[in-house]
């Protein structure tokens, strides 16, 4: 997990890793289309990956829990 937070970290500071995220959840992503009709999963890929994108730019990186905040 040590791995995707440096890549979020990178792409929030160049952009350039942004493409490496998305390339780590494509396994997942591809996986999880096959539970939806043919039709629609190039349009479900590519909103899926919009999604990531936005995520990674949008994520705090100075709000994430330490060990002793979780209760």
């Amino acid at each position: 997990m040590g791995a995707l937070y440096e890549m979020v970290k990178e792409a929030q500071a160049t952009g350039e890793y942004e493409t490496k995220v998305i390339t780590t959840f494509e396994p997942k992503i591809k996986k999880s289309l096959y539970m939806t009709r043919a039709e629609n999963r190039d349009d479900l890929e590519q909103e899926l990956k919009i999604k990531i994108i936005h995520y990674v730019r949008e994520y705090s990186m100075d709000r994430i829990p330490g060990l002793f905040d979780l209760e």
